[in-house]
């Protein structure tokens, strides 16, 4: 019923909806404006993935960026992580199932899900009614950011 897909530059502008639902504060300035850069290039390290169903209407959304960590290497970071809320829905399914596709794609061995605020565990995903069950499903643990999880390296040929 669902599928995922990276949106780039003005295509993002139609995902901006279903984010302003759970981070209203959102500016559409600055929302355009982060896609003005991306359309300069830098849309292997950054972008949107949005969930929609069959009609094209968009459930779920997020950002998502490469960075290079010390420690891990590369990382996927996963913020602005958005929802309409419907009983039943497996749009979160599909999202996470899709991160998890984009970071071995990138050759990521970990993916973070970072709250804009640092209020993650207390308000923003505690408000998604069933996503301790979502990412315990995805196998992602508490860490000091957010959630936290490793990723398998997919082996060169």
């Amino acid at each position: 019923m669902f599928t995922a897909r990276l949106v780039h530059g003005a295509d993002a502008m139609a995902a901006l909806g279903i984010v302003r639902i759970c981070h209203p504060d959102i500016e559409i300035e600055n929302w355009r404006a982060l896609f003005d850069h991306d359309e300069a290039g830098d849309s292997a390290h950054f972008g949107c993935v949005v969930v929609a169903d069959q009609r094209g209407y968009a459930h779920a959304a997020c950002l998502f960026r490469i960075a290079l960590d010390p420690r891990f290497g590369r990382r996927l970071e996963v913020s602005y992580l958005s929802r309409a809320d419907l009983p039943a829905s497996t749009a979160s399914d599909v999202l996470f199932d899709f991160i998890d596709s984009l970071a071995a794609r990138r050759a990521c061995t970990q993916i973070v899900i970072e709250d804009a605020d640092s209020r993650i565990a207390a308000e923003r995903l505690s408000s998604w009614t069933d996503i301790g069950q979502v990412l315990t499903d995805h196998h992602f643990r508490p860490g000091s950011v957010g959630f936290v999880k490793s990723v398998a390296v997919a082996p060169t040929a």
